[in-house]
């Protein structure tokens, strides 16, 4: 029977779909004080979680200095696993298809693949990822690294490609805008619903059907498509009619990553199967808060 769960991360993105998913499937949640984690003592890790079944890590940084990046990626991740591991709590964290830097266009990342990080971001994640591979295989731990690709969805922040062209596509059909720039969008992603994210993490806890999951799993769409296909499906959602540019100047991960796509078949063999589609995805982006708001239209 599901529990309580300590959720790492509550506030933020990914962080709120998991807090309604865990709810929904009558998990009690728990969230984290806010604030720098890394600096909390033993005995404030184990109050923290005691009585809980689960704790899911959603908390860490994509930017920042290289220590920073460290305390939330590296350290973080380490305290959490041995509190986790003195509790005897089942851990699921959040790990990033950044660890694996560059894949050979038309083949899917296998979790067993060789990684090599491009960014510091990648490097300190794959950090992370692997103190947890070594604490589960020497059984100090029970636990799972979930290894998104791009997940998409309400509540995404202007600072990230699919938030900033949602805001910038809906404000330029509603001010009847005549051409929105962006940069080259070539580049193939592996998008994944946030809410399938969520289901995946849930998926995975004590009494679940992935609750034997252990080490690193992939969590994608299995298919990899132009960033150029986000921007003219929300083009077409939108119903701006002006002209998309690809003349600024273009993201240097892009440029680094030309192509991602995971193979997902160790999470669908173990019952789980994707539930939103690409489209979905960028209607709930559509209809969050974060985005301009829109017009009725039937989607």
């Amino acid at each position: 029977m599901p529990g309580v769960a300590l959720l790492l991360g509550a506030g933020g993105f990914l962080g709120g779909h998991l807090a309604g998913a865990l709810q929904a499937g009558g998990w009690t949640v728990r969230a984290a004080p806010r604030g720098d984690l890394s600096t909390l003592p033993p005995d404030a890790w184990d109050d923290l979680l005691g009585g809980a079944g689960a704790v899911v890590n959603a908390a860490g940084r994509t930017a920042g200095t290289l220590p920073e990046l460290t305390r939330a990626n590296v350290l973080l991740p380490a305290l959490l696993l041995d509190a986790a591991g003195r509790a005897g709590t089942r851990m699921v964290h959040l790990a990033s298809a950044a660890e694996y830097g560059r894949t050979p266009e038309g083949r899917a990342a296998r979790e067993d693949d060789p990684c090599t990080p491009l960014s510091p971001y990648g490097a300190t994640k794959l950090a992370g990822t692997l103190l947890l591979e070594e604490a589960v295989r020497a059984g100090r731990v029970d636990a799972v690294a979930l290894r998104l690709t791009n997940p998409i969805g309400a509540s995404m922040n202007a600072g990230s490609l699919p938030g900033r062209a949602a805001r910038e596509l809906a404000q330029a059909a509603q001010e009847g805008g005549q051409s929105v720039k962006f940069g080259p969008l070539g580049a193939l992603r592996d998008f994944v619903d946030a809410r399938d994210v969520a289901r995946a993490a849930l998926h995975t806890l004590p009494g679940e059907p992935g609750d034997g999951l252990r080490g690193t799993v992939n969590v994608g769409s299995g298919e990899a498509r132009p960033v150029r296909d986000l921007v003219t499906e929300l083009t077409r959602l939108t119903g701006f009619g002006g002209v998309v540019h690809e003349d600024a100047p273009g993201s240097p991960r892009s440029g680094d990553v030309p192509y991602q796509r995971a193979d997902v078949s160790r999470l669908t063999a173990s019952g789980f199967q994707p539930h939103f589609t690409f489209t979905d995805s960028l209607q709930a982006l559509l209809a969050s808060p974060t985005t301009v708001s829109l017009p009725q239209k039937e989607f």
